[in-house]
Order: structure tokens, then sequence, then C-alpha cells
């Protein structure tokens, strides 16, 4: 996230947002989701919803020509953070985001310990990965997720290698996700997601890397009704910046180390720049 230094997190997981995003049809062992010896037909945990677990950024899509428009030089500078945020995220939790929507629409097994299995199989060009994501309702609240995949690649046999693990309560309203590199000795872990949020239109989704060159930093997405905002925190260069925007009346506001001498700067309804005092 910083300039003049690599994104480990971002290429460290690269590869594996790669291959998460390429998962298509999901399918399964059996279509029963009974749970064995009991005669009772249990439900399987519920899984987050996807919506909470991506950063709605399409408030900056129409930018991109305002970079000579005079005027516009503050709603310009969210963009361009927006972009990289955008990026950033996207190869993080693209992958994992679409491992769980296509589990919403596949029929999971019921294992005899209680847990529930879902088993998804990816082809593309010739080439196959499988997904296993297993969960094991923890309490009447909370449910403990493990992803696992298997694939070849470079003539090496990945089998079973963990991706992530976590927990979710509220029904997949909270939770916590943290990555593993199962490419790296000792697997270690190098990203964590964390997500709360209510049925009010309220929710924040926090990502942090665990290890490289961006070890401490996070960034913070967060939406309170019409309200949305970026944090982000650069641990090692102890610096901090945000950026926020109203939905409905287009207002908003940035407040960038460097920029604008490290004051807050805003935009109006027709983002053009204004004195934050008026905005």
């Amino acid at each position: 996230m910083r300039n003049g230094r690599r994104l480990t997190l971002t290429l460290t997981l690269a590869a594996l947002a790669v291959l998460g995003v390429g998962m298509l049809a999901g399918c399964s062992d059996d279509s029963s989701p009974t749970l064995p010896g009991n005669g009772q037909q249990q439900e399987a945990p519920v899984l987050p919803d996807p919506g909470m677990l991506t950063m709605d950024l399409h408030f900056f899509d129409g930018a991109a020509p305002l970079d000579k428009a005079i005027g516009h030089q503050n709603f310009y500078n969210a963009y361009l953070r927006a972009v990289i945020v955008s990026a950033y995220t996207g190869l993080v939790l693209a992958a994992p985001v679409e491992a769980f929507s296509l589990a919403l629409h596949t029929t999971p097994t019921p294992q005899s310990d209680g847990s529930w299995l879902w088993i998804y199989t990816w082809s593309q060009d010739g080439e196959e990965a499988q997904i296993r994501l297993h969960g094991m309702p923890a309490d009447a609240d909370s449910v403990r997720w493990e992803l696992r995949v298997t694939f070849d690649e470079g003539g090496r046999h990945y089998e079973q290698e963990l991706w992530f693990d976590g927990t979710t309560a509220d029904d997949g309203h909270r939770g916590t996700w943290t990555f593993y590199d199962f490419k790296q000795d000792g697997a270690p872990a190098v990203a964590r997601l964390a997500w709360h949020g209510t049925d009010e239109d309220h929710s924040v989704l926090r990502l942090a890397a665990l290890a490289g060159e961006d070890e401490g930093d996070s960034i913070t997405f967060t939406a309170e009704g019409d309200e949305r905002r970026i944090d982000y925190v650069d641990a090692p260069e102890a610096l901090t910046w945000f950026v926020r925007w109203n939905e409905a009346d287009g207002t908003g506001s940035l407040q960038v180390p460097g920029y604008n001498g490290g004051e807050e700067a805003c935009w109006d309804e027709q983002q053009f720049d204004v004195d934050c005092g008026a905005s």
C-alpha cells in the first residue's frame, strides 16, 4: 500500500486468489442434509452473506476522467486511493468470497461428528483443483470454518492444504478468517479478515497483514447508513489516512499525509473542491 515499497501481502496471496476465483460449479458427495444415526433433519451452518465481505467502492466508478478537470482534485485524489484499495483487497478477498458464494448453492454433506462438508471441483484449461469447506458448529451461536485446497502446480501436488480458517457468529454477521501461505515453509499466517454488521445497514470490514513488509498494515471499510469510510494504517511508517463519502448526496473528504498539507480536503454534491467548513 505504500509508495516505493512492494505489496508483499498482495504478491504473496495473488496465486491463491487466482486459484480461488476460478471455482465454478460446486458438487457434493451427498444431497441429504441429515446427520447420520439420529434420524433428525438438521440445518447446516449459515454461511456469511458475501455482500458483507466486499468493500463497495462503486461511488468512484466515474471519477477517472476528472484527472484534468478544474476544481475536482480532492475527489480525484480520493478516487486514486479507492482504486489502490480495490485492487489490493480484490486480490485477497475475491477467492474466499467466491468460494463462499458457491457454497450457498451447494448441498453440504453432514459428518458423523456433527460438522458439515462442502466440496467444490474446479476445472479450467485441463487443470483441476478441489476445495473442501468444513463447518463445525462450536455452540448455539458460532461456527468454526476451515477451507482446504487440493491441486497440482509446476510438477508439485498440494493435498488438502489449509488456505484459511476462522469463526463466524450471529448467522454470519460476525466473523474472522485467517489466511495462510502454504507455499512457504511453515505455512505462515499472512492476513486476517474480520467483519461485523447488522440488518440496519451498518457493517465494518477490516483486512490486516500479518507477515512480510506490510505486517501490521490494515484497511478498514465502514458503512453506516449512507455514510462510507476507508481507513488505512501503515504500521511500519506510523501513517494513517482516510477517505469518507456520502452515497446519497455525493459529498465527501479525505485526509492524507502529503496532500493538502495533511489537512482534511472536502468536495461538495457535484464533487467540486470546497472548504471543509462549508461542506
